[in-house]
C-alpha cells in the first residue's frame, strides 16, 4: 500500500489521469497515513482494502501498466 501510494503521488504530480475506480489522493492518503501512523493503523481495515478495494484497482490500473511497459520496451530499443 505504501508503494502504491508513492506511485500514485508521482503519477498524479505527472497529470496522469487515474482511470475509472481509481483515486491517486485516496492513495496518496493511505500511504501518507500508514507511514506517519502506523501505531494507529487498523489491521481489520487495511485488510479489508487490501483484499476488497486493491483487486478492482489492478484490473482499472491495467491498461495503464501496459501502455507504461510499451513504452518502456520501446525506449530500450
Amino acid at each position: 500500500m505504501m508503494k502504491l501510494g508513492e506511485a500514485a503521488n508521482r503519477l498524479s504530480r505527472l497529470d496522469v489521469l487515474a482511470p475509472d475506480g481509481v483515486e491517486w489522493a485516496l492513495a496518496v492518503a493511505n500511504r501518507n497515513f500508514i507511514i506517519h501512523q502506523y501505531d494507529q493503523i487498523n489491521r481489520e481495515l487495511t485488510w479489508l482494502t487490501l483484499s476488497v478495494d486493491l483487486p478492482g484497482w489492478r484490473a482499472s490500473l491495467a491498461p495503464l501498466v501496459e501502455d507504461a511497459r510499451t513504452v518502456l520496451r520501446s525506449d530500450t530499443n
